[in-house]
């Protein structure tokens, strides 16, 4: 590994205080660069959003709707950021269910400074490598959309492979007339319903074709805006489909 420890910054995603800071000071001691710990999954997506971290430590609890497995999930493919998960959980079924979402650590409380130390590095060093592929080079969100997806005007969403919504930004929020923490994993193809103003007739964004920039209208909003969806499609380290990036331009109309 040829990248210093301060190179890249460790991000803790614990809910537990006192365990995030033990962690804090586990890291500081030998010699990371440590981001403040968050306590859910949301916040760890905002936070890897605006600032990408070079590696993440996931507790398997976590507060809010997402779990560590499903934020490490969406981390990894659709951010392209590895997650080491730290836990207290050692059953099998677990395990398991960890393992399907390609952590690149298992680490079970407490935690030896020494393995914390190697584990990281052995993880950092094999994702490295795996961004050198050609589909390492290209997965994961452009610099321009998450930028947009923490501050920009325009109303954008993100979504997992499985269409669950992920998050929205405050521009989309106020479009849709809904809160993120209010759709967190439900399906977007039924949680935003969107219609053609002409006809009336329901239509799924998903099964536009990518050229048709048809104005649509949110069906149940009490504020009638036409916007224009386009789908970019985001792909994980190993080639496959990641998730969605989702821009809804307002027509002015």
């Amino acid at each position: 590994m040829n990248e210093s420890k301060l190179d890249y910054s460790v991000l803790i995603v614990e809910d537990d205080p006192i365990i995030a800071r033990v962690l804090e000071t586990i890291l500081r001691d030998s010699g990371f660069r440590v981001e403040d710990p968050v306590n859910s999954g949301e916040k760890a997506i905002i936070r890897v959003a605006s600032q990408k971290p070079g590696i993440v430590l996931m507790d398997i609890d976590l507060l809010g709707r997402l779990s560590g497995i499903e934020t490490a999930r969406i981390l990894l493919h659709i951010f392209s950021v590895p997650v080491i998960f730290v836990t207290g959980h050692d059953e099998e079924k677990i395990l398991t269910h960890a393992i399907g979402v390609d952590p690149f650590g298992f680490l079970i409380k407490p935690i030896n400074q020494n393995i914390l130390n190697t584990t990281i590095q052995v993880a950092v060093n094999l994702h490295d490598k795996i961004c050198t592929t050609t589909e390492g080079k290209t997965s994961g969100l452009t610099d321009i959309q998450r930028e947009e997806l923490t501050g920009s005007l325009k109303p954008v969403l993100l979504l997992d492979s499985n269409n669950g919504i992920i998050w929205m930004n405050d521009a989309a929020e106020y479009l849709v007339e809904k809160q993120a923490s209010d759709l967190i994993l439900k399906d977007a193809t039924t949680a935003l319903i969107m219609h053609d103003p002409k006809t009336g007739d329901l239509v799924d964004i998903f099964s536009l074709d990518p050229i048709d920039e048809r104005p649509l209208m949110f069906s149940g909003a009490q504020h009638k805006k036409q916007v224009i969806p386009r789908i970019f499609l985001i792909t994980d380290p190993f080639g496959d489909i990641g998730g969605y990036f989702i821009e809804l331009s307002p027509t002015g109309e």
